[in-house]
């Protein structure tokens, strides 16, 4: 599983999961009117509170993505030696049977039987690889799930502490082409996290 596919997707999930975090301390303040007689006091509209958040780079230094990534590695490489090391006995198979069946050492009825049962054992090493293969996908989306919500769940708190009304994402090459430097709290949030998640990590990948 290769690290750039992994960061894409979960950039992804993650850049869509901030439309969530909004007005977190005061819902529905932004353009509140104070009407007078003469009309609207501007002076008690509230200027919404936005940050944002490079996903690149909280990813890039989250403990959490970083631990699921090289967890599902390391499954992803035992699947593939498993695969490999069954494709590689049925091969041996197919060329142990080749050369008697050129050196006419089996009979039609015995090369007939052999064909078959090696048939059969290429059909069970194609639904292994299907089945190794749904199974990292699964466990990939729900590590990616995890990742997601604790992000969110941080946010959440954070932006209540901090009374921000928007917090939004970025990447490199996404929709926020600039954004001032002293709205960005990447660096906060991935010490927090990082805080966090150290409390409940040796917990968090015996269940993962």
């Amino acid at each position: 599983m290769k690290k750039t596919s992994l960061i894409i997707n979960v950039i992804l999930i993650v850049a869509v999961a901030a439309l969530y975090v909004l007005f977190f301390s005061h819902p529905g303040s932004t353009g509140k009117n104070m009407k007078k007689s003469a009309g609207i006091d501007t002076s008690q509209v509230v200027t919404p509170k936005i940050v944002y958040v490079n996903i690149d780079t909280l990813l890039a230094n989250y403990d959490m993505f970083t631990d699921f990534q090289n967890k599902l590695s390391d499954k992803q490489k035992a699947s593939e030696d498993k695969l490999n090391t069954r494709g590689q006995k049925w091969q041996n198979k197919v060329t142990e049977y080749q050369n008697n069946l050129k050196r006419g050492l089996v009979t039609r009825s015995e090369a007939q039987k052999i064909e078959q049962q090696l048939s059969q054992e290429q059909q069970e090493i194609m639904k292994m690889k299907n089945d190794l293969s749904s199974k990292l996908m699964e466990e990939q989306q729900v590590s990616y799930r995890k990742v997601l919500f604790s992000v969110v769940d941080y946010l959440n708190e954070y932006s209540k502490l901090h009374h921000y009304q928007y917090v939004l994402s970025t990447t490199l090459g996404g929709n926020l082409l600039y954004g001032d430097k002293n709205l960005d709290i990447t660096r906060d949030v991935v010490d927090g996290l990082n805080l966090k998640y150290k409390a409940v990590r040796d917990s968090v990948l015996k269940a993962n």
